[in-house]
C-alpha cells in the first residue's frame, strides 16, 4: 500500500492527513488480526518512539468516527480494529483468539436478498456481522 493511497484515505473522510495517522492507518491496514489500540502502540512504537499510546486511542477513535475503520468488541469483551468497512464476515479461533477476515460474495448476495425480503418496516439494517467460530486446523 502506497503513502499516496493512504493519504487519500484519510483526507478523503475529512482528517488531516499527518504522520501519526499515516503510520497507526498503515499499521492497522497491515495487520491480519484485527488488532486492539494497545497491539498497534506495540507495532508501531519502536519506529515512532514520540506517539503515545493515548494518541494511537485517540487516532483510532477519529479514524472510527469519521468512517475510516470499524471497531467491536470480541468474544473476551475486549475492542478490536479493522480497516476494512466493507461487508465481510470474520473468522474466530476460539483458542487463539485470532480473529481474521472471511470474503465470500456468494453468502453476501444471500445475506442482502434474505434481509431485502423482510418486512422490517420500522427498522432500517445498517449492517450484518457474521462470525464464524472454530479452531484452527493444525
Amino acid at each position: 500500500m502506497t503513502t499516496e493511497f493512504i493519504k487519500n484515505k484519510i483526507t478523503n473522510s475529512g482528517l488531516k492527513f499527518t504522520h501519526q495517522r499515516w503510520v497507526i492507518y498503515d499499521a492497522l491496514y497491515q495487520a491480519d488480526s484485527h488488532p486492539t489500540a494497545d497491539q498497534v502502540f506495540e507495532i508501531i512504537k519502536l519506529a515512532n518512539p514520540s506517539l503515545s499510546l493515548g494518541t494511537v486511542y485517540k487516532t483510532l477513535d477519529s479514524f472510527v468516527q469519521n468512517g475510516l475503520i470499524q471497531k467491536f468488541m470480541d468474544q473476551n469483551g475486549v475492542m478490536r480494529f479493522d480497516a476494512i468497512i466493507d461487508a465481510h464476515s470474520h473468522l474466530y479461533c476460539k483458542e487463539t483468539h485470532e480473529i481474521r477476515d472471511f470474503r465470500n460474495e456468494e453468502l453476501e448476495k444471500m445475506l442482502q436478498n434474505f434481509i431485502s425480503k423482510q418486512r422490517l418496516n420500522d427498522f432500517e439494517i445498517e449492517d450484518v456481522s457474521i462470525v464464524f467460530k472454530g479452531r484452527k486446523k493444525q
